[in-house]
């Protein structure tokens, strides 16, 4: 940043008092990036053929002149007229494509993957030698290597949250007020993706003004907090009296017994109520506002499930959480939000705490109170959805329903957060507002902000901005929040340094950065920054003890949850179906949804924690479950929501592995019924490392409800793609595969028949599908992409395991090193992932070591870094 961008900044700042800039102020490196267009990577297929025919006329040149002097001919001669300026069939151009760009890397390092596969050619055209084969081999790693550039890549919007919440000590999450980032393969991580435009850097000067106007050196705490201490109180009304005079209103409901709190009672789906509190916002409607809680649960019968606590706070879902702490135990939970993304009332900023009921439950002695399927029996035994009772006459203690008892609100609407924060232990002088002092803050915000040892040339940039806004009249806050908001502009805060630096110290620090990120979504802590400042992170033996001690924290959900939601594509709508449960079926929905989702997260997290062997993703002979699941999979004595590993019984036909959890199969459903084409293409994509291309863009959908399609069998509709030649290629991969999941119903259950056809239903405002007319028995009958046949779910299992482990166990190291390293492996990322899998083989590829062997990669750690054993 130079020194006049520095002064536009802070005349900026004086004018606006809160520290607001128009650009960023630093030099982000944006060469460094590669730009990846869809474009591209349609051309894959033509490409692969034109340079295999270019080979083919028995080229002899060097790497240096080949494309000039052979293959760009070739493009000229043979596919101009279709893929030139003056057309361009499928929306493909090659006559631009110029000798081996950057942003054509990924497009050559899979052409290299097809001939080393020998794919290519396909077998009925003229082959190449073996000598041919291995010059272009050697051209395409020799112009790869030439390319090579640093591994910079900016922060996307979860990181970019992190790295505020890590800089500033509060808990608010940023990430709410920030663009979506883009992707590469499905990956928010990659590199390519991630790219300045106008608007997103205006969304980063916003968040960051925001992140450092919550926090304080001098000034004074806020004197505005509403607290309410309910435990022992007789007139919980009397307690929110003072609240009153501030401008505060509670509207409460339900009882407050002495020594357990106020009690917030359960509602039923479609019903409306809770605890409601209204607060003033602070002036102007902006700042952080905090709230803490200390609940309970209350459960007087034996049968009562735990409750459920919703948190929302101006209009918006803030928290969802089982409460399992007691009276005695109590859970302590705090809030920190944003107030400007929230909607404020005429009468004030609303927060409201409720419950709601949304598992089945029994309890001896109540009815149900549902009578629409008197005659049905409903999964579990009579389960009773909602007891009757007389709510007004019943005491809380013999009520057959889950309470949360509140012991104590806290609610503080400005809250602005001492720094540095206590937690950190810094041994520091006293603030005052001296030179001294500010220059020691702000060398620890840039080193925390930076994530690396900052020098004092880099710092006196800062202290010199610092002395003009205190010059021009700033308060010691003041003008430190405006320095600090500058640091937070810069591209050492934004981008994540290359782990091959130049500097040892920048790269050392750079690799601590890159595995914090990977595994715990977040800068690095202090353990990390010491080994790096001892310039120990290339040591194998440190690097596999960090990886454990990060896969080992709950921190590690942050690595977890967002790779396993993007490598399979789990953020897609599932769909809830059962003809039995009818109406009930959507009072519990929203919580069996995301035990569903949450079932394959916390599969792939134990695999990890046990280092389980990869074939286990495919079969096993356990999985994750909790109450709403054991239900949905008929399974008896399991409570609570937490997710616990669960033996299956033998008799569990679905077996273990994801690929029979009920939030995979009923994601991929369509038009109401479970459809073989997204089941197919979803399998080769993210199991089998075989994604196929877009479908052609003048082809209608199939829609089974349609006319003629009316009551034909998958294998009757599905003739008609496989027909088309446009669609045959592809089809006739996927479609045979597809049939292997035809055993699982919408819901992602297991059945046994299914229905002529399927008609559209509303109950409660919600779509259902439901089967209707004759039913026959399901057909999964087909065929794996290398001809293998088999006649059931269990067999496609086994197949998969015993011929196509090498095809999942390669895609997946593909998404790690593209997840951690921000960049889908080139020719020697894949040398060393065909490394990674024969040392690993013996072993069955066990989840932890693969993640180990990626973070000790080359690709990850750059130029250097450690081969594989």
């Amino acid at each position: 940043m130079t020194m006049s961008q520095q002064t536009a900044n802070s005349k900026m700042y004086a004018a606006s008092r809160r520290i607001r800039t128009s650009r960023p102020v630093s030099n982000v490196r944006a060469s460094r990036f590669e730009l990846v267009s869809e474009f591209e990577i349609r051309c894959l297929y033509f490409l692969s053929v034109l340079l295999l025919a270019s080979v083919c006329l028995g080229l002899s040149a060097t790497a240096e002149d080949a494309f000039t002097t052979r293959i760009a001919p070739v493009l000229e001669r043979r596919c101009r007229s279709c893929h030139g300026e003056q057309r361009q069939e499928g929306r493909i151009r090659l006559d631009e494509i110029r000798e081996f760009r950057v942003d054509d890397r990924h497009l050559w390092t899979m052409v290299h993957e097809k001939l080393s596969a020998g794919q290519m050619p396909p077998e009925d055209a003229p082959q190449l030698t073996a000598a041919e084969r291995e010059e272009i081999l050697k051209w395409i790693e020799t112009r790869q290597r030439a390319i090579a550039s640093g591994s910079t890549r900016r922060l996307n919007r979860r990181e970019f949250s992190a790295a505020l919440r890590d800089a500033t000590g509060l808990s608010v999450d940023f990430s709410d007020a920030m663009p979506g980032d883009g992707k590469v393969d499905g990956f928010d991580t990659g590199a390519a993706a991630l790219q300045d435009a106008a608007d997103s850097v205006a969304r980063w000067m916003t968040v960051t003004r925001r992140a450092v106007d919550g926090i304080r050196f001098l000034e004074p705490a806020s004197e505005q907090i509403f607290t309410a201490d309910l435990l022992e109180v007789k007139d919980a009304r009397k307690v929110f009296d003072p609240w009153k005079v501030a401008g505060a209103t509670a509207k409460l409901r339900g009882q407050t017994p002495p020594g357990v709190g106020m009690l917030i009672e359960p509602k039923w789906v479609g019903e409306r109520g809770g605890q409601e509190f209204l607060i003033p916002p602070p002036s102007g409607g902006a700042g952080v506002l905090r709230l803490k809680l200390v609940v309970a649960a209350v459960k007087p019968l034996a049968g009562v499930p735990n409750p459920h606590l919703w948190v929302e706070i101006g209009g918006r879902d803030i928290d969802y959480r089982e409460i399992t702490g007691t009276p005695a135990a109590p859970q302590h939970l705090v809030y920190e939000v944003q107030i400007d993304d929230l909607a404020i009332e005429t009468k004030g900023l609303g927060i409201e705490l409720s419950t709601r009921v949304e598992v089945p439950y029994a309890v001896e002695g109540f009815e149900n109170e549902d009578k629409s399927k008197p005659d049905e029996p409903i999964p579990g035994g009579p389960g009773l959805f909602r007891p009757v009772y007389d709510r007004k006459s019943t005491p809380y203690d013999a009520a057959p329903a889950p309470f949360i008892a509140l012991q104590r609100i806290e609610i503080e609407p400005n809250y602005v957060a001492a720094w540095p924060p206590p937690s950190w232990n810094v041994d520091s002088m006293e603030i005052e507002d001296s030179p001294a002092c500010a220059e020691a803050l702000l060398e620890l915000w840039i080193e925390r902000a930076w994530r690396r040892p900052v020098e004092e040339a880099e710092q006196a940039r800062f202290l010199a901005l610092y002395a003009e806004l205190r010059r021009q009249g700033l308060s010691f806050d003041e003008a430190l929040r405006a320095v600090f908001q500058s640091v937070l502009l810069s591209g050492s805060f934004r981008y994540l340094a290359p782990p091959d630096d130049a500097d040892p110290v920048v790269a050392q620090h750079a690799i601590a950065s890159r595995l914090s990120f990977m595994l715990w979504g977040a800068p690095p802590d202090d353990e990390l920054r010491k080994l790096a400042a001892a310039g120990k992170l290339r040591d194998p033996k440190v690097l596999d003890e960090q990886v454990d001690r990060l896969l080992d924290d709950p921190r590690s959900d942050a690595f977890v949850r967002p790779f396993v939601v993007q490598w399979l594509e789990i953020g897609q709508p599932i769909t809830i179906t059962m003809d039995y449960f009818q109406k009930q079926d959507f009072r519990f929905a929203r919580f069996l949804k995301a035990s569903m989702r949450e079932e394959t997260v916390r599969y792939v997290e134990q695999m990890i924690a046990e280092n389980r062997p990869a074939r286990e993703l495919v079969d096993s002979d356990w999985t994750m479950m909790n109450n709403s699941l054991a239900a949905h999979y008929g399974y008896d004595g399991i409570s609570g929501g937490e997710l616990r590993k669960v033996k299956l019984r033998g008799d569990d036909v679905r077996g273990g592995g994801i690929l029979g959890q009920a939030g995979i199969q009923s994601m991929l459903c369509w038009m109401g019924e479970n459809w073989v084409i997204y089941r197919g293409a979803w399998t080769l994509r993210h199991i089998l490392d075989d994604p196929p291309p877009p479908p052609p863009l003048e082809v209608p959908e199939l829609i089974p409800s349609d006319g003629e399609n009316r009551g034909k069998t998958f294998r009757e509709l599905l003739v008609q793609h496989q027909a088309d030649a446009k669609c045959s290629v592809c089809h006739k991969k996927m479609d045979p595969l597809g049939f292997a999941f035809q055993n699982f119903d919408i819901s992602g259950r297991w059945r046994d028949v299914e229905y002529d056809k399927y008609v559209r239903n509303e109950l409660d405002g919600k779509i259902e599908w439901r089967g209707e007319g004759e039913t026959r028995l399901v057909d999964t009958a087909g065929k794996l992409p290398r001809g293998e046949q088999f006649e059931s779910f269990e067999q496609f299992k086994q197949l998969v395991v015993d011929h196509y482990m090498e095809d999942m166990v390669g895609g997946l190291l593909k998404n790690l090193m593209l997840y951690g390293a921000g960049r889908t492996p080139d020719v020697g990322g894949l040398a060393e992932i065909r490394a990674i899998m024969r040392a690993e083989q013996r072993g069955g590829y066990r989840l932890r070591n693969l993640i180990k062997r990626v973070v000790r990669s080359e690709a990850f750690l750059g130029r250097g870094a450690l081969a594989p054993d």
